[in-house]
């Protein structure tokens, strides 16, 4: 979806570089990134801010500091975008979610990385698909972001997708939706997706892209 959003300003696609030899591209595992975080300088975890958002304060943190890090080590600029689901557990209130989205934000500014952006789908990325693959498609999405992110509810998006596709799809044939346009991140009107677009569009501002719409 960032590939896709960023075409918009590009004029190209980065995933398409990074497959014919280019070195644009770089996915960072949560694993990676807790690994990242133990070593060195102290982090500002961000207790004032409320317990339960420590952990995305810290993520963004340190992944602020590594594309920092590659930055200077390329002469490049570098846009990092954290991926975390909202929640997995349970409905999620707006405002905790909200405080989430904050936390990402609030991490990359105490590492002055200015080209940081936050992708908290509320409440799990499963409704942003189900938005582009419901019928009609794209339309009276706002509802999704109100379903439990629990997968063991009855009303579960996890469920719904999969009962509208037959199965349950892996990350490599949800990109594929994307690269074949399935799904149009484009065409997803939902507040949790939109304040993720507006503030990759602000970051590859702050990166030196060129002006277009996101």
């Amino acid at each position: 979806m960032v590939d896709v959003l960023l075409q918009a300003r590009l004029g190209y696609s980065l995933l398409q570089v990074q497959e014919t030899g280019g070195d644009c591209v770089r996915f960072v595992s949560e694993s990676e990134l807790a690994a990242a975080g133990k070593p060195g300088g102290v982090l500002l975890p961000g207790i004032k801010f409320g317990k339960g958002n420590q952990f995305f304060t810290r993520n963004a943190q340190v992944l602020g500091r590594m594309a920092k890090a590659d930055s200077q080590a390329h002469g490049d600029p570098v846009i990092a975008v954290l991926f975390r689901d909202g929640d997995g557990t349970r409905s999620m209130p707006r405002g905790q979610w909200r405080e989430k989205f904050d936390s990402i934000n609030r991490g990359f500014t105490l590492v002055d990385c200015d080209a940081g952006v936050p992708m908290v789908p509320r409440p799990k990325s499963e409704a942003w698909l189900l938005c582009a693959l419901k019928t009609p498609p794209y339309q009276h999405c706002v509802g999704l972001e109100d379903a439990p992110g629990n997968d063991g509810s009855a009303r579960s998006l996890k469920g719904q997708l999969e009962a509208l596709v037959g199965n349950l799809p892996g990350a490599d044939e949800q990109a594929q939706w994307v690269h074949i346009g399935r799904v149009d991140p484009a065409r997803i009107e939902m507040p949790s997706f939109a304040a993720f677009a507006a503030e990759l569009d602000r970051a590859a501002t702050a990166a030196g892209v060129p002006e277009g719409d996101i």
